[in-house]
């Protein structure tokens, strides 16, 4: 119960930040992503944005993907 609470905390902006920082995803952080983007009802304009830049990266290969 201790680790869903802290996802929730996690804001979608701080992930892709991290994300892009680290210039990968993982299934481990696809799966975080996902939850944090799934708890929620509806995604704010600036959330929407934020999955963007994540699709974006991944297209242009500024983000890799890794296992």
């Amino acid at each position: 119960m201790r680790v869903e609470a802290s996802l929730l905390e996690a804001s979608v902006e701080q992930i892709v930040e991290q994300l892009l920082a680290a210039r990968r995803i993982s299934r481990a952080d696809q799966e975080k992503f996902m939850s944090v983007l799934l708890s929620k009802r509806a995604l704010t304009p600036a959330e929407q944005n934020q999955v963007n830049r994540v699709f974006d990266g991944l297209r242009t290969g500024r983000l890799k993907v890794v296992d």
